[in-house]
Parts: C-alpha cells; sequence; structure tokens
C-alpha cells in the first residue's frame, strides 16, 4: 500500500481509543496506526483498559507496536478515575504535542476531545465507529449525551463516521453538527485470509448460521433466541453457531440447555475468526444500533451472505436494488434485510433451505462486495487524504503551530 504523495508526512498523530477490547474499533485503530505509519506519520496509540467480560485484543498486538496504556481510561462511567484519566491525557499531549489528536469511541471522544482542546492541539478528529445516542441508556441519559456530543463538535476539526446512514443519523436527526463537518470514512480491514476462504456449500442439507460478536444488550440478544425457537418449531435442519461473550450470556447459556449442541453451539471469545467462518453457511446479525459490524465484513470476505436487522450502517452493507420484498425480508445480491420480527429471520433461512441453488451466487456477491469497499489500503489512503487536507486548511498562512504558540505566548511554556 503507498499514499498517494510524492514526499512522506512528519506529523505527529496521537490517537486514543476507550479500550482495545474484541471487536471493530479496535481492529480499525490499529491498522490505521500501522498503515500511517507505513506513510511516514509518526503516531501514538492511547488505549485504557478492558473490563472484566470483555475480550482483550491488546494480547495480539506486536510487542513492538506504540501503545501507551492509560489504566484509568475505561469504558465505565467513574468521576474520580475519569479526571484522572482527563489529567494524566492533557500532560501527555502537552508532553508529545501532536499536530493531530484523533479519538476513537464515546468516552475517549469525550476526554480526549476536552484534553486536546485545552492543551492547544491544532486540530482534533473523532470517529464514531457506532453511537450510544439512542438504545444504550435512558431517554433522559441519551438526551445529555447528545447535549455534550453537539458541545464536543463544537471543537472538533472534522467528525468521522463509517457510513452514509450514520452520517444521517448523527448530523441530521441528532444534530450532533453540519454536514460539512463530517466526513464518511468506512471501515478498512486486512482481508487476505478471508478472501482465501473456501466458498461454503449444502452438503449435508443442514444450513450452518454463524452470530458472532458482544453479548450485550444492544445486540439483540432475545431476537437471536427468538429465532432460534421459532427454527426448531418449524423443524428446519438449521445449526446456529454463537461466537462471543459478555453480559448478556445468560440467554445464550439458556438457548443451548433448551435446545441442545445439534441446534446450536456457544464458543465464546473467538480469536480464529476464519475457522469459525469456515463452520458457516451465511451469518445472522440481530442489532438494535450498528455502526459497520466488522464480523458482516469479514463474513462477506470469506463469501458468507448475512441476514441482518437494518441497523444502522448495516443498511448501507447491501449492494444494488432489492430484488425481492417478501415475508418481511428485503432480499440483496449479497444479503437480506430483515425486519426486527423472529419470523422474517425465519422466512429467510427457510428460503435458503429451499433454494439452496441460490446460495453461490450470493456467496460470490457477498465477497466482491467485501473486497471493494473494506480493504485496508482503501482506509489508510482515505485517513491520510483527510489529514494532509485539514493540515493544509490549518497551516495555509502560517508554518507555526497555531494552537500551541497561542498557548505557549498565554503562558509563558515553550518546549
Amino acid at each position: 500500500m503507498s499514499c498517494e504523495r510524492t514526499e512522506p508526512s512528519k506529523t505527529k498523530v496521537l490517537r486514543v481509543i476507550t479500550r482495545l477490547n474484541v471487536g471493530g474499533p479496535a481492529l480499525h485503530v490499529l491498522l490505521l496506526s500501522e498503515g500511517l505509519e507505513r506513510c511516514g506519520y509518526e503516531t501514538i496509540l492511547v488505549a485504557g483498559s478492558c473490563e472484566e467480560e470483555e475480550g482483550d485484543a491488546l494480547t495480539d498486538v506486536p510487542a513492538d507496536r506504540v501503545i501507551l496504556s492509560q489504566n484509568r481510561l475505561s469504558r465505565s462511567i467513574s468521576p474520580g478515575k475519569d479526571i484522572a484519566a482527563l489529567w494524566s491525557l492533557y500532560r501527555l499531549i502537552r508532553r508529545e504535542r501532536p499536530a493531530i489528536v484523533h479519538t476513537h469511541t464515546a468516552k475517549a471522544g469525550f476526554l480526549g476531545r476536552i484534553a486536546a482542546f485545552a492543551a492547544g492541539v491544532p486540530l482534533i478528529v473523532h470517529t464514531f465507529h457506532g453511537n450510544s445516542l439512542s438504545g444504550y441508556f435512558s431517554p433522559f441519559a441519551c438526551g445529555v449525551f447528545r447535549r455534550i456530543e453537539r458541545s464536543l463538535g463544537r471543537i472538533t476539526s472534522r467528525i468521522c463516521v463509517v457510513s452514509d446512514s450514520q452520517l444521517d443519523e448523527l448530523s441530521g436527526k441528532f444534530l450532533i453538527g453540519p454536514r460539512e463537518k463530517f466526513r464518511v470514512v468506512p471501515l478498512g480491514l486486512d482481508l487476505s485470509r478471508e478472501l482465501q476462504q473456501p466458498l461454503p456449500e449444502l452438503k449435508d442439507g443442514i444450513l450452518k448460521v454463524g452470530w458472532l460478536g458482544r453479548l450485550v444488550k444492544i445486540k439483540g440478544l432475545p431476537l437471536l433466541c427468538t429465532i432460534i425457537e421459532e427454527a426448531v418449531r418449524r423443524q428446519l435442519p438449521v445449526r446456529f453457531l454463537v461466537g462471543g461473550d459478555g453480559p448478556e450470556r445468560s440467554w445464550i447459556q439458556d438457548a443451548v440447555a433448551r435446545f441442545g449442541p445439534a441446534r446450536i453451539g456457544w464458543t465464546g471469545w473467538r480469536r480464529d475468526v476464519n475457522a469459525f467462518l469456515a463452520e458457516c453457511h451465511l451469518l445472522v446479525q440481530t442489532s438494535h444500533n450498528e455502526g459497520t459490524p466488522l464480523a458482516l465484513i469479514q463474513g462477506m470476505a470469506a463469501g458468507r451472505p448475512f441476514i441482518s436487522t437494518p441497523a444502522g450502517g448495516v443498511v448501507d452493507m447491501v449492494c444494488g436494488a432489492p430484488r425481492r420484498n417478501e415475508d418481511g425480508c428485503r432480499w440483496y445480491a449479497n444479503g437480506v434485510l430483515a425486519e426486527f420480527d423472529p419470523a422474517a429471520f425465519v422466512n429467510a433461512l427457510s428460503d435458503f433451505i429451499r433454494h439452496g441453488e441460490r446460495l453461490p451466487s450470493m456467496c460470490l456477491a457477498a465477497r466482491e462486495f467485501a473486497a471493494k469497499n473494506y480493504q485496508a489500503e482503501r482506509l489508510i489512503c482515505d485517513m491520510d487524504r483527510l489529514y494532509q487536507e485539514l493540515l493544509a486548511e490549518r497551516y495555509a498562512a502560517s508554518p507555526l503551530t497555531p494552537g500551541y504558540a497561542f498557548w505557549e505566548k498565554l503562558t509563558g511554556e515553550s518546549k
């Protein structure tokens, strides 16, 4: 991968993420840090700590990757720890003097942007991977968080989102900022292993359906379990495989106890995603809210189409116009968008079983869509282009670092 510039950048970027738990945001920031270093950026990645029930992706990070762990930074709200984390981030930013602070996920976006603004950082960027502005908390709490995000938007140079629908939601519905302040930067991943995965075949007449993700409320575990129950009631030859863990695991434990291993298997956290996908013909997703689900990207690259609720950015992951619209399902070349209704999901599963000849073409379409839209090279070049645009705008009139220059004039401090 090469960036489209004649000379490498020497820009320092400090990237902050709440924690490197198993999932899309962690892979996203790790890939960005590594890829932008190859483009000539100097990068510092700051990550908080995972909580007890979360899978920790930090164990998979090479030892030579630059990571400064902030143990006080975590997902849960804790005023004492949060203030300490804010002060620690502020001191780190003042010491490192990055040209860009780029934050990821909600807590890091809150503390990191405040610390960067207070420290006089010239450019502040934030990425919404999903959002916690609806569905996660009470209506009152969601309202408070929206007001906070609107305030933070005013000190943010650019707000990145991972899909067009997310842009519409954050700018149009929640009024976080004007559309011109946003930039759509879809996720990108190293999909080389997935793209080499053999395409699935329905050999034994049993459709194997995978569900991969965190076992948390927003992921719609009750809907998944009702789908399994309805498939069993209809006596469909379907076996479900669930990969993941989290505080809502009791839903899956109960389903395993009720329906047995012939109908559902639960593997816990899966670091060997390709091995998991090899056991599936397709994926289902039951979320109430999403950015761009990592599991569906990896699944499509491996040639596994999906059936999903039309949550968040998932509606941007289907290609072309609907080919059919029936039984609560909209069928596309690479997947199915189903209503929030277990019967709709099971109708789609039944259709796959009755018309197995449709699976190969959907597998190919899914792989082609992922290869075209979610490759790592595209993500790196998109972000490099954004950074260069922001730097050109910020320093067009002066080679100095205006933010830090103002701070030093005010305080008399110099590096």
